[in-house]
């Protein structure tokens, strides 16, 4: 039998499946929350030619070691814009695990690609333009350059290990890995043909480079710094990190992340304990999985580690697979057949942002979610002065691009607060805000909490929160703090009464009006994305992404805008009635079923309203029936017929066409719910006339004064 020499066939085609890998899972659009900080910070250097930090935020005077670490993207934003960056990241992301694939594929061929495939999806939410990408980069060139020394240790080799380790400090935040792999790299088997002098030749690396990554504006700090970035649980509480990106990895359950990780430490491990011979693999093993594992911000540089020190040790002390035969069983053919097909539904899973950990779908641009065009129509024209609070690093990096002048700026991001001490501070100042601790009380640990006094302290002029943070808004809505738009990608919040930003809070009244009791209709969105995003996945397959509308339903439903809430669910619970839809259809139901029975008066809400609560009763999801108001049962029995029962059955599945069909009789409960169906639909005057036309018919029903409630809103 003739044996195939398969050896180039395969180098082609697993360039061509890494290709394939990292088109799917890197050409996506722009998702970073820190985006719009890290090109703020990059104009301030270019311009200012100093630390970024103290400029930009108002409670923050200390320099930070990565002052450098947006530049390169606001050059690449000033040069090429949002296509450059894109770009940029595809080209970071593909010729890093091309490089790596190449470094050891000669050694072991599949094994290679299959741990440098396992590592590029696991740490998939580093390919973005922030420093994160640096970490990434730094950490493999810094491998490389130091077991290119360690082989022949001289000065000429030395100098790029420390000019690389130099860029990191002042580029990206965990250059303390750098230590950890000159430490480690030259004492691992296979790499040095050490002599008498090598301890004294590594001594000296270590301390060129421990005062390579001190020449930054934070000193000798910086591996301090870089310390507490990279284990924060050393010193911090971890019920506060658990608010933050230092959270554990594995508390975001089971995704591509986490399964990932998974296999690429637990086999290390093993291998280790069985094929080790040394123990310097052990502690380089240990130094990287402990980070990867106790904190999801250091994820990406740790993989990347763990996935060179795997193989380097498979190519060290190889594993031999001829034990399993599995060619008795599968043929070469067959087998590379197989894994053809399924990295292609991998991949496919990714285009269409169904895998779990990676929800953007494939595309070309700023996701909607970073779109900063409507927060800037909002609080650009608005001469600010003072300090503003963002809810996350999103809000205030939008914030701090839109307000280049400095006029209003932030106190402090999060991760500054980490740094300098007040990460409790910031955090307990968000949680006031959503749950509406408006006034002192006290707190758990004997301090005083409230979030009145404490903005008032700042001066802050301005409240910036996310779109689709319910709790938040819903907490905001009968305080001082009112919105300045509805549908940014981040809602704006003005201090009612206050000179600036009276105007825009009064001018947004009757845009409210119009979207919750006038004739407006929402559209799907496109399936080719939006100006500034443009969808791949949707041009090719007709679905639009639906997570912008669903924020703006849950938005809507924060602010009590539960009809143009439902308006916007109608058109998705019709064509995707996804189990997210459906979640937010429900709470809505339950949100208005409550306010029947506690502001209208209702003994028992209106048939429309309790069979929603029916189907959330009958529903297997235990945090949906716990969410949102909960509805004591009433003993009194429904005023229901076949017809309406049928009626809200299409009424729940978003064809409201046929359940205003259904609703033909002229009981008070058709009316009733013909009514509201007529009005969510976008008809105002069919449904004001129904009211009224169920007042006069039933005079003393219970739902006429709702119903008149109903109408004098219609006017």
């Amino acid at each position: 039998m003739i044996e195939h020499d398969y050896s180039t066939i395969d180098r082609r085609l697993r360039r061509v499946l890494l290709f394939v890998i990292t088109v799917s899972f890197v050409l996506t659009p722009i998702a970073a929350p820190e985006f719009w900080w890290e090109l703020s910070r990059g104009r301030v250097v270019f311009s200012e030619l100093s630390p970024p930090g103290p400029l930009l935020t108002a409670g923050t005077n200390i320099a930070e070691a990565d002052w450098l670490g947006g530049l390169p993207f606001f050059l690449t934003w000033q040069l090429a814009g949002v296509s450059g960056l894109m770009l940029l990241k595809f080209l970071a992301a593909g010729l890093l695990a091309y490089l790596t694939l190449r470094h050891f594929e000669a050694r072991l061929h599949w094994i290679a690609f299959a741990i440098v495939v396992l590592s590029f999806v696991t740490v998939n939410s580093a390919w973005q333009p922030t420093p994160r990408l640096f970490d990434c980069w730094f950490l493999l060139l810094t491998w490389l350059l130091t077991e290119r020394w360690a082989q022949a240790p001289n000065t000429k080799k030395l100098l790029p290990v420390l000019l690389t380790l130099l860029a990191w400090a002042n580029l990206a935040p965990l250059c303390l890995l750098g230590i950890v792999v000159v430490t480690c790299v030259p004492w691992l088997p296979g790499i040095s043909t050490r002599n008498s002098s090598f301890p004294k030749q590594s001594g000296l690396l270590l301390l060129f480079a421990i005062i390579a990554i001190m020449l930054t504006p934070r000193g000798w700090l910086t591996p301090y710094d870089s310390c507490i970035q990279l284990f924060p649980g050393l010193f911090y509480d971890q019920g506060l990190l658990a608010q933050t990106v230092w959270r554990p990895t594995f508390s975001a359950g089971l995704n591509i992340e986490t399964i990932g990780l998974s296999i690429l430490t637990v086999g290390m491990a093993v291998y280790l304990l069985t094929n080790c011979r040394g123990w310097i693999e052990s502690i380089a093993f240990i130094l990287f999985a402990i980070p990867a594992w106790t904190n999801y911000d250091s994820l990406a540089p740790c993989v990347i580690g763990i996935s060179l020190l795997a193989c380097h040790c498979l190519a060290t002390y190889p594993l031999s697979f001829h034990r399993l035969k599995f060619s008795r069983y599968i043929s070469p053919l067959m087998g590379r057949s197989l894994l053809v097909i399924g990295i292609l539904i991998l991949c496919l899973k990714s285009a269409s942002g169904t895998l779990a950990g990676q929800s953007q779908r494939l595309g070309w641009g700023i996701t909607p979610e970073l779109d900063i065009t409507l927060l800037a129509d909002a609080i650009g024209p608005v001469d600010y002065q003072g300090t503003a609070h963002g809810m996350d690093i999103a809000c205030t990096g939008m914030l701090t691009w839109i307000k280049a002048d400095r006029k209003i700026r932030p106190v402090r991001t999060v991760r500054q607060a980490l740094l300098q001490g007040h990460l409790y501070e910031e955090l307990t100042l968000n949680a006031e805000l959503s749950h509406g601790w408006e006034f002192q009380h006290p707190r758990a640990d004997n301090s005083w909490g409230g979030w009145w006094i404490r903005l008032k302290n700042r001066n802050c002029q301005l409240l910036l929160v996310p779109n689709g943070e319910a709790q938040t808004i819903r907490a905001l809505l009968n305080s001082r703090w009112q919105p300045m738009s509805v549908d940014a990608a981040v809602i704006p919040y003005g201090w009612s009464g206050e000179l600036l930003s009276s105007p825009k809070i009064v001018a947004l009244l009757p845009i409210k009006d119009f979207l919750n009791r006038k004739q407006w209709n929402y559209s799907l969105p496109n399936p080719s994305g939006t100006p500034e995003c443009s969808d791949w996945w949707g041009i090719l397959t007709g679905s639009p992404n639906l997570h912008p509308a669903l924020l703006q339903a849950r938005t809507f439903r924060a602010m009590e805008l539960y009809t143009a809430a439902l308006r916007v669910l109608h058109p998705l619970l019709q064509h995707y009635p996804s189990p997210a839809v459906r979640r937010e259809f429900i709470l809505c139901q339950k949100e208005l079923a409550y306010q029947e029975k506690l502001e209208i008066g209702l003994h028992t809400p209106s048939s429309l309203r309790t069979f929603a609560l029916i189907q959330a009763q009958g529903s297997s999801d235990v945090d949906l029936i716990h969410a949102g108001p909960m509805l004591n049962e009433t003993a009194n029995p429904l005023r229901t017929s076949h017809s309406i029962e049928r009626a809200i059955q299409h009424y729940t599945h978003g064809d409201w066409e046929a359940a205003l069909r259904e609703l033909s009789n002229l009981d008070s409960e058709s009316l009733y719910a013909k009514a509201h169906i007529l009005l969510e639909s976008g008809d105002p005057d069919g449904a004001k006339k129904t009211f009224r036309q169920l007042i006069q018919l039933y005079p003393g029903d219970q739902l006429a004064n709702p119903s008149k409630n109903m109408v004098d809103t219609l006017q």
